[in-house]
């Protein structure tokens, strides 16, 4: 049976065949505006610093492993203003890496807007920052405009090419972390001995949400935790790997959104007004923006198709993330299934609420999981 140990900060992360070790828990942080939830029935917020800090250290006062803020060059608007404001990831876990001793960070790297050796200098700075407390999310990019608007997009032909294109950046990623230095000539590249020190003294694990079978095959080869959203078809996947004994060749988590509320009624019926006062503007906008991407199982087609879902199968109005939702009992045992069904490494949450969510979890459903004290 092969292990293999990533240092991250203090934390090991186990990668074992039979399955994996230390449930781990973790906040979506919501750097961009209304975080997570595309609907008139939230008070619109922008994203601040100061909102982010008290997220940051209420998640690590209540105990979870990991935060993750995503990056997004323009929104999508609507009555909502959804995502208009995005604060950059990079230099907001510089930040609040130097105000937390245990907590982890993925800042999330969009490949096109940035060059590797410019990623790979900024991770090994983080990582020096953080004591290893520091892991990377890679995202290709699917919304041309994000990237037009910087004369960045480099054409149609890129939704083909892009996780080829992600293969390479991340080869060239871990030349400038292993020796400091990388020559290559490609279709994508051209560096000639580009020296990137400091190396980072603590290994940097990839994680990424490929979603389509191009980006699922990608995450096979190349990364070392998976986010996946909680949708019932993608658990039901990830069962049957477990039951089949598959050697897994990462670590899945599960993203989901989390209403917990004195009562079960009480949480489906927050739920459904949100679906309910669903911002159909600025979802239409996400819809729109995606529909050059033509592969399967792409932007457009999943939003398109989750217009009509219920709450547990990932609404639009929820940006597609299945919500679990319940009272504080009722929603750690949902969980608790879960994670057997699944064998799954974690989960990711984001709420309506982030800090009052993340104290509700921490202090009256946490201490009713059983998965968290495997």
């Amino acid at each position: 049976m092969s292990l293999a140990l990533l240092s991250f900060g203090g934390y090991f992360f186990k990668f074992l065949s039979s399955g994996s070790l230390n449930m781990k828990f973790g906040v979506f942080l919501p750097n961009g505006s209304n975080g997570y939830v595309i609907s008139e029935a939230i008070e619109p917020y922008v994203p601040t610093y100061d909102h982010l800090k008290a997220i940051t250290l209420e998640a690590e006062k209540q105990g979870l492993s990991f935060a993750l803020p995503m990056i997004k060059f323009k929104g999508f608007g609507g009555a909502t203003g959804f995502w208009d404001h995005c604060m950059e990831p990079f230099t907001l876990v510089s930040a609040l890496s130097t105000i937390t001793n245990k907590l982890n960070f993925i800042p999330t790297v969009s490949l096109l807007a940035l060059h590797p050796a410019y990623t790979a200098r900024m991770m090994a700075t983080l990582s020096n920052i953080s004591g290893g407390r520091v892991g990377l999310n890679v995202v290709t990019g699917w919304n041309s405009e994000e990237y037009a608007q910087m004369g960045l997009w480099p054409g149609s032909k890129f939704y083909e090419e892009r996780y080829e294109f992600a293969t390479e950046y991340l080869s060239v990623l871990k030349d400038f972390w292993n020796t400091g230095r990388c020559s290559r000539k490609s279709e994508f590249w051209q560096l000639d001995d580009c020296q990137c020190f400091p190396t980072p003294h603590y290994p940097i694990p990839i994680v990424s949400a490929g979603q389509s079978p191009a980006g699922i095959k990608f995450c096979e080869d190349h990364v070392n935790q998976r986010f996946v959203f909680g949708h019932s078809d993608v658990l039901g996947k990830l069962e049957e790997q477990k039951n089949e004994g598959s050697q897994k060749k990462y670590g899945a988590y599960i993203l989901l959104h989390m209403i917990v509320e004195q009562t079960d009624k009480k949480a489906r019926k927050i739920g459904e007004k949100i679906i309910r006062m669903a911002d159909k503007s600025a979802i239409s906008n996400i819809i729109s923006s995606a529909r050059l991407d033509t592969n399967t199982g792409g932007t457009s087609e999943k939003h398109t198709l989750s217009l009509d879902k219920p709450l547990e199968e990932g609404n639009s109005a929820f940006h597609m993330i299945p919500v679990i939702h319940g009272s504080p009992t009722s929603v750690a045992i949902k969980l608790d299934e879960i994670a057997e069904r699944t064998g799954a490494d974690g989960f990711m949450f984001s709420w309506n609420d982030f800090e009052k969510g993340i104290r509700v979890f921490g202090q009256e459903v946490l201490p009713r999981l059983n998965c968290s004290k495997l």
